[in-house]
This record gives C-alpha cells, structure tokens and sequence, in this order.
C-alpha cells in the first residue's frame, strides 16, 4: 500500500471519531509540531494522538496502516531536519507516556515509558545513588528519542552510547504488533530500532541498565592552544585501566582576533575576514565519596595543558545539569529562537586533527552565531557495539559538531556551508551524527553511510517489521 499525504485524500476524516481526545486536529495544536529544533524544515502534520501505552499506539499505527497514513513519534523534537516532523501525517506525541515503571536497585535496570524525559529519569535516580551510565548534555530529550539515534555523552569512552545501555525494548512495529526486543529475543529487531530513526518502530518502553554513582563530582577546567597536545593527553587519560578519570569533556572555542586580508586588494572591507585563534577547553572529572580524598595528582598527571584554569566540585545532580546555566543564556539572547542546522561527525582518530584545523581556519567567529558553538567529543570507538551506530571504528574517534544558531536572512548561506564542512568530513572518513542537519537524499548516500551489511539488514528489517512504509517516510531512501 502507498503512503500518500491524507491532506489530500481525507483518509484523516474517521480519526478523530474513532479515538476521540485521544487525537487532536485543531489546527493550533498542529501547528506546534510544524517544525524540530533545527527550524529548518517545516512540515503541517494531519493530527497530534497522544497515546498512553503500547496497545493505545498499536491501535493507531494499525489505523494508519490501514489507511496508508504517514506516522512518526516525537518527544520533545530536538532533531534538525525535520526527523521528527511529517506532512499531514500522524505525530505521535509521546509526552503522555512518561511513566517511572520500576527501579531495580540490586539488578541496576530501570523499566520506563519511552517518552520519559532524561531528567525526569535523573531527578529519580540519582537521589538513590544511582544514575544512567551515559547521559546526553540536554536532559531535556526522550528517551525513545535518543534511542533512536544513538545517544552521546562525557562518559562515553567507558560506557559506550545510550543505545549500548539498553537491555530490552517494547516496540510497535509498522505492522502494528507489539514486541519486546533484546540481544536474546527478537534480536533482529533489537538491532534495527536502536539508532534506527524509528524506520522499524516506535520504542514505548525500555529497560534500561544504571550505574551506582558517587555523589561528589570533581572538574578540573583545563585550557589547551594546541589540539593535538589535547588528543595525545585524553588518549592516555582514556587508556583502559584508568580509573580515575571518568568523564572528558572539550569545545573549539574562538578567540576573535579581528579582521584579515583575504585575496587581493581591497575596496570599503572587500576582500577583509574577521578570523580567530582557536583554543580548546578540556573538562575532566573525577567521582568521589563523601569525605574521600581527591586524587589530583594522579588525574592531573595524564595533562599537560596550556592552562590549568580551575576546579571545584559538583553534587552528581549538579553535574547531571551543569548546562541549564548555558541553556538558560540561549534562551535570554536569542539563540534559542533561531535555525539551528547542527552538523555533528565521528571522525577517525588518526585524521580528525588535520579536518578540524582546516575546518576551524575557514570559519569565521561570527558564523556560529551568538550562543553557537563548536563541540570536540573525543572517545574510544571500541565502547559501542550497536549495529546502526555508524563510527569509523579504531581505539579512539573523535567527534565534532559545528553547532550554529542561524538567523533566516543567513540561513541558506550557512546551510551551504554547513554542507560542505560535510562533505569534507565523510571524505577524511567521518560518519554523521544522523539527528542533525542531514541531506542524504538518496538510496546510495544511505546505503554508504551504513555499509553494505547494515544496508542489507536494513532492507529486510523494513520489510518485515514496515512492509507498507509508514513509519517517518521520506527520513531514510531505499531504492
């Protein structure tokens, strides 16, 4: 069966009638889910349901299979290229499935709704000495969400992705059956649905491994002027066996050094760019007990910094949050309210200094826009074994991410831009981070993204568990 757009073809008509409040088609309330975080693409959805548990959702996915409507789950859309958006589709809007289901304090699990936000989780937990083993920067997406795309954090080089942390799923498949996955039961499915951008079902439940934790975190704030005086120290720093370490964290910051020169000649500023010098802040933590003595010198040993800045201590749920203060400065300059076309990457570890420094001599301050900025993620590339997680692989990786806020006037300058920065890291062998600005628009890009034999398992996955294509059509090209 076809999937067409139901604006047109009325098939949206008995969807109201059959699951009542459930189902909104006011026009104000679609209206809030037009567009992602990204502000790049816009697209009017059909009806906003608002399901409260697997069998509600099968209901519809099952109506919309039947109907050959669009349906694409959303938490609170944090995605930059209308992922999570469709065209006179279903949203299924997961903010009424945030239930705590239980905490296994001994087998250190937590089963909850997959539309529970990270914070929600955090602010459970922690008090209990316990916590996620890898946390997103923002709490304030899904878990279903970044499940669905992978899931980074600070501790990733010891715990892998948040999809690594999973032991089992409840999913609605784009047949409208409800199945639990795990790598024992279901595995294909498993397999598929983590970082899969919900092209094989919606995650409505999951259970989800925990660390206990300690609850004093110490951050030391060092400086470097040279990145690969940062990449030699966190690659001891990450080395297996380290212990004291816990969490790395790292930007690309500018420091603004005015206008330069660029070509010849030069007539009222033509021909002049405004340029930086690049520094790169170094984030590293340890944990500690109450009353336990800080090991410094024994974390302090794997650095050689330009700057030891500062340390102070957090309280774990201080730590889990320590970006609101930023998030909150989004929010007071503008930044919040832009287009935010964020162009993330995993680049091998033996190339990534050579793309970052010829990308970051390019750049020029202004274009990250006030509250823009550029993320380094160093990482061992051996902690994440999930299948449709695309990295290059190696003991170490590094990530990037040019993180702008964009004006509209600007916005198709800086999407050109962004997609050459792009191009450029796939051929120094990088992998896109596929949550952020993506322009694959073909079968072959997808198909040299994942590899042949993700490719391959792909195809078949989408036949067996989305035969009619309904979920989030038009995200990933198969033929």
């Amino acid at each position: 069966m076809a999937v067409h757009s139901p604006t047109e073809s009325h098939a949206l008509h008995g969807l109201k009638e059959k699951f009542g409040d459930r189902v909104q088609l006011d026009a104000d309330v679609r209206r809030q889910f037009i567009t992602d975080y990204g502000k790049v693409v816009h697209r009017m959805p059909g009806a906003v349901a608002r399901m409260e548990n697997a069998e509600q959702v099968a209901e519809l996915v099952r109506w919309c299979r039947e109907h050959g409507v669009p349906i694409v789950g959303r938490g609170p859309g944090h995605t930059q290229t209308g992922q999570s958006t469709t065209d006179g589709g279903v949203v299924l809007d997961t903010s009424s499935m945030q239930t705590i289901h239980e905490i296994d304090e001994e087998g250190l699990t937590v089963l909850c709704d997959g539309g529970v936000i990270w914070r929600q989780l955090v602010h459970k937990v922690v008090p209990m000495g316990l916590v996620p083993p890898t946390l997103t920067n923002n709490l304030g997406v899904s878990i279903g969400g970044t499940l669905s795309v992978a899931g980074l954090g600070v501790a990733s080089f010891r715990y892998g992705a948040q999809v690594d942390n999973v032991v089992e799923l409840e999913v609605v498949t784009g047949t409208g059956e409800i199945v639990w996955c795990s790598a024992q039961k279901n595995a294909d499915l498993f397999d598929v649905v983590r970082s899969g951008l919900s092209q094989f079902g919606l995650i409505t439940r999951a259970r989800l491994k925990l660390r206990r934790c300690k609850p004093r975190v110490r951050k030391h704030y060092l400086l470097y002027d040279d990145l690969g005086a940062l990449m030699r120290d966190v690659e001891k720093a990450m080395a297996p066996g380290n212990d004291v370490v816990h969490s790395v964290e790292s930007w690309c910051t500018p420091c603004f050094q005015g206008a330069r020169k660029i070509g010849d000649g030069m007539d009222l500023g033509v021909g002049m760019q405004t340029f930086a010098y690049w520094m790169y802040p170094l984030h590293v933590t340890e944990e500690l007990d109450e009353g336990e003595e800080p090991h410094d010198d024994e974390l302090l040993s794997f650095f050689e910094p330009y700057c030891n800045l500062h340390v102070c201590e957090f309280t774990q749920l201080e730590f889990c949050e320590r970006l609101v203060p930023l998030f909150q400065l989004w929010d007071r300059s503008g930044y919040t309210d832009m287009a935010h076309p964020w162009m993330e990457t995993v680049l091998p570890w033996d190339r990534a200094q050579e793309y970052i420094e010829l990308a970051l001599s390019q750049l020029p301050p202004q274009a990250l826009g006030p509250g823009g900025h550029i993320l380094l993620w160093p990482s061992r590339g051996d902690t994440s074994k999930t299948p449709l997680f695309m990295h290059p692989g190696g003991d170490m990786v590094m990530g990037w991410g040019l993180l702008p806020g964009v004006p509209e006037k600007f916005l198709q300058q800086a999407l050109t831009q962004l997609d050459m920065a792009s191009e450029l890291s796939m051929a120094y062998g990088g992998k896109r981070y596929v949550s952020g600005y993506i322009t694959f628009d073909s079968a072959e890009k997808w198909a040299a993204h994942f590899g042949e034999e993700n490719w391959a398992r792909m195809k078949a996955a989408k036949a067996k568990y989305d035969p009619d294509g309904i979920l989030n059509p038009g995200t990933i090209q198969y033929e």
